[in-house]
């Protein structure tokens, strides 16, 4: 194979869980291959579990047992990087903001220790979502949730791709998911993905700036999430 096209036309006659290992396979060179990235955080660790396909009850069971964090794509198990201080400071922020403006609501926020578990046709996934908000009690699982409203992912030099690209795709099909959100972690921006404006992305920047999350009607200062995280 000499061309873009004879690989593309390999490709395309391969399995979904292959095609999705080979894309985290070419996120891993781009990451590796990347210099001077703000962020100083674990490399990822996305070597197949064993066994490397399983049905998602089958992975259900395995995760239980385990004792480090995977994610599913029709069938196949990735093993989960871990994160930076910083990651978890925004993170906490930005669940606390949340937390208190659903206080008394039906809504709930989720933290990185729920799993999201997207069934649609002939495709299941099971992800591990930063921050979730999820209205839906009665749809809630013991250790997972199926119809949240927003959901965001914290950018890493291991996951962006994976977050900008698969989990954009995958996320934007659970008919509930009003906003999809991608947190920076080395400046203050924020990139929010709206249902209602066809998930063209609105990019909200600054130290002074504020990003407005529509769904559950609360708008929060950058200095906010990132205060003393971030210089400047």
């Amino acid at each position: 194979m000499e061309t873009v096209e004879e690989i593309q036309r390999v490709l395309e006659r391969l399995t979904v869980g292959d095609r999705l290992a080979i894309g985290r396979w070419l996120q891993e060179l781009d990451r590796a291959g990347t210099k001077g990235y703000g962020v100083a955080e674990p490399g990822a660790t996305y070597a197949a579990a064993d066994p490397p396909f399983m049905t998602l009850e089958e992975f259900f069971k395995f995760e239980e047992h385990s004792k480090i964090r995977h994610e599913y794509v029709d069938g196949a198990v990735f093993a989960m990087s871990g994160a930076s201080v910083a990651h978890e400071r925004i993170r906490h922020r930005l669940v606390m903001a949340f937390g208190n403006h659903l206080i008394g609501g039906p809504c709930q926020v989720f933290s990185s220790g729920m799993q999201l578990v997207i069934r649609r046709e002939a495709s299941e996934s099971c992800y591990y979502p930063d921050v979730m908000v999820d209205c839906r009690r009665d749809a809630w699982g013991s250790h997972f949730v199926r119809s949240p409203t927003l959901v965001l992912e914290i950018l890493s030099p291991s996951t962006q791709l994976t977050d900008r690209r698969e989990k954009l795709q995958n996320y934007r099909l659970i008919d509930s998911v009003e906003e999809y959100v991608l947190a920076a972690q080395d400046e203050h921006k924020l990139t929010i993905y709206h249902r209602a404006d066809g998930w063209r992305p609105q990019v909200c920047a600054g130290v002074e700036g504020a990003a407005e999350f529509r769904s559950i009607g609360l708008v929060l200062p950058l200095k906010a999430v990132y205060g003393d995280i971030l210089s400047g």
